[in-house]
């Protein structure tokens, strides 16, 4: 059922042409990670399970922001960082994962729901 479902998420929402170890590897990766990279059809792509992706996307956003403004050179600010990622939500998680176009896609695998961006 996985198999199939990985198939046609490929072929029906990605548009990309189908390779049968990617789709293997795609399969073991669903089956062990809740987070993980990988390519498809010469695109890399990232799965986030939907469990995680919003703690995930807190410490991106702080990583981004402090990197911009070199904050962690004032050791001495509070920034609530969850408060924070809630004001940068504004278009959903497409704009922080996906560096490529900013989109991202949903899918469901088995049960699992998950967050896939396109990397490159």
């Amino acid at each position: 059922m996985i198999t199939r479902q990985i198939l046609e998420f490929i072929e029906e929402q990605l548009y990309l042409d189908i390779d049968k170890e990617e789709v293997k590897e795609i399969e073991n990766q669903l089956n062990s990670c809740n987070d993980f990279m990988t390519h498809i059809d010469g695109c890399e792509y990232r799965f986030i399970h939907e469990d995680i992706i919003w703690g995930i996307y807190v410490e991106e956003i702080k990583t981004i922001t402090e990197d911009c403004y070199n904050i962690p050179e004032l050791h001495w600010l509070s920034i609530d960082w969850e408060e924070t990622a809630e004001n940068c939500f504004a278009d959903g998680y497409g704009h922080t994962f996906s560096t490529y176009d900013g989109s991202e896609e949903e899918c469901v695998f088995g049960e699992e729901n998950y967050y896939i961006f396109r990397i490159n």
